[in-house]
């Protein structure tokens, strides 16, 4: 079984962290609210966050990135992810806006009129997505049906009611209670670039040239702006029936074999995704 993803124990002086560390809210202001990932990513590897809470009165909203500054060694945290954790290098991050979060319309027309491949989508149209860390359901990436905050701790006097969240469909904004966030990174020769990955799309490579050999590279969530609370979703940590079963069929069958199975056409493909 997959180890659970968690946020790191040493983060912003104004973070919280609820639910063995699942969850991250920020207590007051609207800075010194950086968190990161608990342990370094792998290449291709999703981490996935849900907006719980927003707070009225701020401007801007969640910051997410990358960055190669390890948590463990306790460094000195800025105030904001951006611009002043960017500032010290080793850092990509950037901000969620309500739109034109995507970069592919812009740099699709860069590469045709340079003749250059356009960027390709790295979740694809499929049911399911395979990383490095395992198989999940696409579905994952979008939104859910939610009636109130997993927490129940009382809302701030200017917080966004929790009534405010029900009903969340997927037509809801990056930045709505309810919106997942995801970051990614993928190895393009000897760099990687990073990808966002807002309700179940991806948004492009924001990021080039990140020299992901040199040091390993932490997910950075800064709860900021409007951002009043965030939650981890969990994309790799139980292991469902599913995926156990299919592991056993994949320990007991060559995968040439898989189709001559008697099984469904949609069982047929979840058990050869990987190949």
């Amino acid at each position: 079984m997959m180890p659970v993803t968690r946020f790191h124990s040493y983060h912003g002086q104004n973070i919280r962290l609820f639910d063995d560390s699942l969850v991250a809210y920020r207590t007051n202001s609207f800075a010194h609210a950086v968190s990161f990932s608990e342990k370094p990513l792998k290449p291709g590897e999703i981490f996935l966050v849900e907006i719980e809470k927003n707070e009225r009165g701020w401007s801007g909203h969640v910051r997410i990135g990358l960055t190669q500054h390890d948590p463990g060694t306790r460094f000195d945290l800025p105030q904001y992810a951006l611009p002043d954790l960017s500032n010290m290098g080793k850092s990509w991050v950037f901000a969620v806006t309500k739109t034109h979060n995507s970069v592919y319309a812009e740099q699709d027309l860069d590469a045709t009129l340079q003749g250059e491949d356009v960027p390709k989508c790295i979740v694809g149209n499929g049911e399911f997505i395979q990383t490095s860390r395992g198989t999940f359901k696409s579905s994952l990436l979008r939104p859910v049906r939610r009636s109130k905050p997993s927490l129940s701790d009382s809302e701030l006097e200017n917080e966004v009611p929790s009534s405010s969240i029900a009903e969340v469909t997927d037509n809801i904004l990056p930045t709505d209670i309810g919106s997942r966030i995801g970051v990614v990174y993928v190895v393009r020769g000897e760099a990687a670039e990073m990808h966002f990955i807002i309700n179940g799309e991806d948004q492009g490579p924001c990021a080039r040239g990140i020299p992901h050999q040199e040091s390993p590279l932490w997910a950075v969530v800064d709860v900021y702006g409007t951002t009043k609370q965030v939650r981890i979703v969990q994309l790799y940590g139980v292991a469902s029936l599913q995926n156990v079963c299919r592991d056993v069929i994949l320990g007991h069958t060559k995968k040439d074999k898989l189709m001559y199975l008697p099984l469904p056409r949609k069982v047929k493909e979840f058990l050869r995704y990987d190949y």
